[in-house]
């Protein structure tokens, strides 16, 4: 049953599909013409990407280790990327580029972008109040005589120009303009300019661009848009990675200039001790006449060279040390870089001093785009805080060691002094005055090669930002494709009317399907009527072979299989279950069909409530049915009429409307009258009044020999199926049969047609 129920649900849907097979041409056709409009309307975009490569910077060999262990992140690398996204790098490649306006020309339905040599420029000389914050179209059309001006801001703020030529300023709808042509104008294509506030414009770039590490724990960064305008894309990534090398380039030499400034201020400092210690032993030699203790001095000098570069070294640390920590715990220059590179010999020391001007730069670029009160610098300020109070308990320790070291050479300089007391007074003198002028002498030369390493570091132009991919065009990403839009219309095309379909089949809850309704209905079936087109209700006429002719020639044929055999001079009753069903009209073609037979008929119009045989037949008389069945004096024959459509059928038309019809088709002379019928007619047909409406048929049920019920196709409720079948059922009225009328697309089989013979 269930694989039966399937199999009718399937073939209900493709008849329905087959019944409404226009909506899917149509709805195809309307969506494909609108597909190919808005292609031929539609600026294709393409997809513009790029990638590079960030340089792996000092300190970061022990973040990328613990990254390879899963125990931190590239956070290196992910701030680069809001680097790379910020509004401050895309401003200073925006304004690189001068592409504040977007250029266009119109091509046929589209615009097309310009980038590299605009047809027009425009100089804003003076902007309206609303100009200046709202963004705005600037039109320019050539025409033979000059030149069309509009400008659009907004839908209803729009203004028109014609102007001779570009040369003058132009008052516009948004303030006075002086347009530029950079080149000619084509005659009769129109030219377009968009202009916005630079926030907007900077904005709309950053929302449109994407800026993603290529993997997670990857140095490589992807960036890629998605625009109208390819080449101005392609132009715009380019710039905007070298204006991040650039500001990184700017950045790392800062660092380098502070501390070429500190190199070069100690270097002052030594290079004047220096001069005063040579001085120094000028004048001791100049004074005592001194000429043979050089070799002699040098001779204890050399004894303790290793001692005197050790201790030059450690005092030079320590002088350095002393500068960071003072350098530190200066106020002013809590947000400066701390001078790097210069000697710092401790690792733990130089590390943390690198760590500290790694984010102190970071902290610098964010700056570039945020403020103080933003929670990533905050962050970065205790960060920093934290870093600073670490590195000052480390000069204190490496100082202290510094010390120590510094204790033992002394410890071993005593030594050397007492070896050098047994020379002479001068002699001695003069060792320590050459001494002190050896150790600034090597202490000059020490800071003189560290500031050559500075200049180098400075004057090299390594990119941080390698790039690995240029920015291109991806030559697959063009949207929209015409064939994938089609396909999507053809779609659409098929859908929204599956869709209405759908709806349609919801919410009509009526008889469509002749099959179904035969299955269902556990009433005989006589037959089933075409949809007439005529509009007549007249459908049969003697001698015509139309369809819907032999459609009632056939219900006439199939009434002796349901009429009783013993049922003489038969009544058939013609109902409905609501009004609209065509029972009137059912029963008056089924009386005629008869009555072209050579039966003797008779057509009475019991739907006294609604009488409508009078109107159908065009009789000016509507009868006096009511008038006999309340009269007791009036005879049978005073209420017949010819039927004017054949000889042998005549009507019973109702007459005027009683205010009690129930009780009067109570009455007895309803079986009178229809006594004296079946001795005159061969068959009386009856059209009474809905059953499901009112009582009235019920009543008849005594008189019937059959019962006709009409149901119309696309118009009677499904649920009145159940209806009828619970009159069968529970044998409200006996002897029921039934047609279905308005069926469309009904054929009477072969051989007929729909002339006249």
């Amino acid at each position: 049953m269930e694989n039966r129920t399937n199999e009718i649900d399937v073939r209900k849907i493709l008849r329905l599909v087959w019944e409404h097979w226009w909506w899917f041409v149509v709805g195809v056709s309307v969506c494909v013409l609108l597909g190919t409009a808005y292609f031929l309307r539609k600026t294709p975009k393409w997809k513009t990407d790029a990638s590079v490569m960030l340089r792996q910077k000092d300190g970061e060999t022990s973040l990328n280790a613990l990254s390879m262990l899963g125990l931190s992140g590239n956070t290196a690398a992910e701030d680069e990327v809001v680097v790379f996204s910020s509004r401050g790098l895309l401003y200073q490649a925006i304004d690189a580029l001068n592409i504040w306006d977007a250029s266009s020309k119109r091509g046929g339905l589209r615009w097309e972008g310009e980038f590299r040599n605009p047809a027009l420029t425009i100089d804003y000389l003076s902007l309206t109040t609303d100009a200046k914050i709202k963004p705005f179209i600037v039109k320019v059309k050539p025409t033979k005589r000059g030149y069309t001006v509009k400008t659009k801001m907004g839908f209803f703020s729009r203004s028109t120009r014609r102007v001779a030529d570009l040369s003058a300023p132009i008052e516009t709808g948004v303030g006075t303009l002086l347009i530029h042509a950079n080149r000619p104008l084509s005659l009769d294509t129109a030219y377009r300019v968009v202009h916005k506030r630079k926030e907007l414009v900077v904005a709309g770039y950053q929302s449109d661009i994407t800026v993603a590490l290529n993997k997670k724990e990857s140095n490589i960064i992807k960036l890629s848009t998605v625009s109208t305008n390819p080449e101005r894309d392609k132009a715009l990534l380019h710039q905007m990675i070298e204006q991040y090398n650039l500001n990184a380039i700017v950045d790392k030499n800062l660092l380098a200039t502070n501390t070429a400034a500190f190199i070069d201020e100690r270097l002052a400092i030594i290079s004047k001790e220096l001069g005063e210690a040579e001085e120094a032993v000028s004048d001791y030699k100049e004074k005592n006449n001194i000429a043979d203790l050089k070799a002699q001095a040098n001779l204890f000098l050399q004894a303790s060279s290793q001692e005197q570069r050790a201790m030059a070294e450690i005092e030079t640390q320590l002088s350095l040390v002393d500068y960071i920590d003072d350098f530190l715990r200066d106020e002013t220059k809590r947000n400066s870089l701390i001078p790097a590179n210069i000697g710092v010999t401790d690792a733990s020391l130089s590390s943390g001093l690198s760590e500290y001007n790694a984010l102190q730069l970071q902290r610098m670029r964010i700056l570039r785009t945020a403020t103080e009160d933003n929670p990533v610098i905050e962050q970065m300020n205790a960060q920093l805080a934290t870093m600073r109070q670490n590195i000052m308990e480390t000069i204190g320790s490496v100082r202290e060691s510094l010390k120590i070291r510094q204790r033992s050479l002394q410890a071993q300089d005593t030594k050397f002094n007492r070896q050098i007391q047994d020379a002479p007074e001068r002699e001695r003198e003069y060792v320590r005055v050459l001494r002190q002028q050896k150790i600034k002498e090597q202490l000059y030369i020490y800071l003189y090669e560290k500031r050559e390493e500075n200049a180098l570091m400075l004057a090299a132009t390594t990119m941080p930002a390698k790039i690995l991919d240029m920015p291109q065009r991806d030559v697959r990403s063009q949207s929209p494709k015409l064939i994938k839009l089609l396909v999507i219309c053809i779609f659409l095309g098929l859908m929204i009317p599956a869709g209405l379909l759908y709806l349609y089949v919801l919410f009509n809850d009526t008889i469509d399907d002749a099959k179904e309704f035969e299955q269902h209905i556990k009433a005989p079936m006589l037959g089933q009527l075409v949809q007439n087109s005529r509009n007549a209700h007249i459908a049969i006429h003697e001698g015509e072979s139309t369809v819907s002719a032999e459609l009632f020639r056939l219900i006439r044929t199939n009434l002796r299989f349901v009429l009783p055999s013993e049922a003489k001079n038969p009544v058939i009753l013609v109902t409905s279950c609501i009004n609209g069903d065509g029972k009137s009209y059912v029963s008056s073609n089924i009386a005629l069909s008869l009555a072209i037979l050579g039966k003797k008929v008779v057509l009475v119009g019991m739907d006294i409530r609604k009488p409508m045989l009078a109107t159908y037949f065009g009789l000016k008389d509507k009868g006096h049915l009511t008038d006999y069945l309340a009269e007791p004096e009036m005879a049978m024959e005073d209420i017949i009429v010819p039927s004017g459509e054949h000889k042998n059928l005549d009507l019973i038309p109702c007459g005027t409307v009683p205010p009690n019809p129930a009780e009067l088709l109570l009455s007895e002379r309803v079986d009178e009258l229809f006594s004296e019928l079946r001795k005159q007619y061969d068959y009386i047909i009856v059209d009474t009044a809905p059953v499901a409406l009112v009582s009235d048929t019920y009543q008849l049920d005594r008189i019937a020999d059959l019962t006709l019920f009409v149901c119309r196709y696309k118009y009677t409720p499904s649920e009145m199926v159940e209806y009828i079948n619970n009159v069968v059922e529970q044998q409200r009225m006996h002897n029921v049969a039934c047609v279905l009328n308005g069926v469309k697309g009904l054929r009477a089989g072969y051989g007929y047609g729909g002339q006249k013979k």
